[in-house]
C-alpha cells in the first residue's frame, strides 16, 4: 500500500516535473520545454509492458484461467486508454498537477453514468449524493484554476479552461475504457497483472505507429524528445524514473486489489491526490488556495461516499450496486 501510494503520486510529480525541464530539441538549437504528450504517453505504456514481464515472472496457471482470451479485444480499451493520457499529459504545461488530479476525480461522474447506461446498473441513492459532491468538488477546483491560475517553470500562456477541458476529456475516455473492460473483458478470467501488461504491448505497439505519424506530419517530434534526453540529465532521470514508477504502481495495485480490497485503493487514491497538492506547495510548484482546499475537501468527501467509505444514515447501501470504479481490476496511472 506504501509503494502503491508513493509511486502513484510519483506518476504525477515525474509527469509535471518532464514538462517543467528546457532543453535543446537538437544540435544547434536553442532551449525549449519538454512539451511531448504523444511521447510522455509511450513512457506509460512502457512502463505497463513491463509489467508482462513481472507476470511471466512470477506466474502460476490456474486452473480457473481462460487460455481462449482473444489478445484482439483489448485494441479498444487500449485506445481510450491513449486518448486519455494524452490528453493529461497535454494539461500538465497549462496545470498545476495537484489541479489535475483533483480534476481527475469526476471520472466518478462518467462511471456512474456509464454504469446506469451500458451496463445496466441500479445505483443507489448514496452513489447519486456521491457524484453531486464530486462535481460539486471539482467545479470549486475549476474556478480557483480560473481565477487564480498558478504554476512555475515554461508553462503555456494558454487559458486554465482549456486544460481544464483536457482533463475532463480524458476522465470521458478513461470512464469509457472501464466500461469495455467489465463488459467485454468480465466474461474471461485473466490475471490483472496480464491484463495491465497486455495493454502496455498493444499501447506500445499502437504507439510506434502513432508517434512515426506524428513525425511525418510535423505534429510532435519524437526524434527531438529523444534528443533532450541525451542532452538533459533531468528530462532522462524524468522519463527513466517515470517508466518504472508506473510498473511499480501497477503492481502494487494489483497486490492491494487482491490481499486486500479495492476500497483500500479508494482511500489510497485519495491520500495521494493529498500527496501530490503537498509536495506542490513544499516545492513551490504551487500556491496555496482555501478555495481549492475547500474543493478538495468536498471532491474527496464525495468520492468516500460513492464507495462507501463514509456511509449517510438513511440512504440504503446495496452491495450488488457498488460502482464499477470498486468492482474495476483497472490499476493505471
Amino acid at each position: 500500500m506504501l509503494v502503491m501510494l508513493f509511486t502513484g503520486a510519483c506518476n504525477t510529480l515525474l509527469m509535471k516535473f518532464l514538462v517543467m525541464q528546457v532543453a535543446s530539441p537538437s544540435a544547434g538549437a536553442g532551449p525549449r520545454p519538454f512539451d511531448y504528450p504523444f511521447f510522455q504517453t509511450m513512457l506509460m505504456m512502457l512502463g505497463e509492458l513491463m509489467c508482462l514481464g513481472a507476470y511471466f515472472h512470477s506466474h502460476v496457471p490456474q486452473k480457473t484461467e481462460n487460455s481462449n482470451f482473444p489478445m484482439w479485444i483489448m485494441a479498444l480499451p487500449v485506445t481510450c486508454d491513449w486518448t486519455a493520457t494524452t490528453l493529461v499529459n497535454a494539461a500538465y504545461v497549462i496545470l498545476p498537477a495537484s489541479t489535475i488530479q483533483m480534476c481527475r476525480g469526476c471520472i466518478v461522474i462518467f462511471t456512474c453514468l456509464f454504469s446506469v447506461v451500458f451496463l445496466g446498473r441500479r445505483q443507489q441513492a448514496f452513489h447519486y449524493v456521491g457524484v453531486a459532491l464530486v462535481a460539486l468538488g471539482i467545479t470549486i477546483v475549476s474556478l480557483q484554476a480560473l481565477f487564480e491560475p498558478s504554476g512555475p517553470g515554461p508553462m503555456k500562456q494558454m487559458a486554465p479552461y482549456i486544460g481544464i477541458g483536457l482533463v475532463l476529456g480524458a476522465q470521458l475516455f478513461q470512464a469509457t475504457m472501464l466500461v469495455v473492460e467489465e463488459k467485454f473483458l468480465g466474461k474471461y478470467n485473466v490475471p490483472p497483472l496480464q491484463m495491465v501488461g497486455l495493454e502496455g504491448l498493444f499501447g506500445s505497439i499502437f504507439g510506434v505507429f502513432i508517434l512515426f505519424s506524428l513525425q511525418q506530419i510535423g505534429m510532435e517530434s519524437s526524434t527531438e524528445a529523444l534528443y533532450m534526453m541525451q542532452s538533459s540529465k533531468a528530462v532522462q532521470f524524468g522519463c527513466v524514473a517515470s517508466m518504472f514508477s508506473i510498473a511499480f504502481f501497477n503492481w502494487s495495485g494489483v497486490t492491494v486489489t487482491q490481499t486486500a480490497s479495492a476500497v483500500a485503493r479508494s482511500t489510497i487514491d485519495v491520500s495521494r491526490t493529498a500527496l501530490i497538492w503537498a509536495v506542490e506547495l513544499f516545492m513551490l510548484w504551487n500556491t496555496f488556495s482555501w478555495l481549492q482546499l475547500i474543493g478538495f475537501v468536498v471532491l474527496i468527501a464525495g468520492t468516500l461516499i460513492y464507495n462507501e467509505l463514509i456511509v449517510i444514515p438513511g440512504l440504503k447501501s446495496s452491495e450488488s450496486a457498488r460502482g464499477i470504479l470498486e468492482d474495476s481490476k483497472d490499476c493505471h496511472a
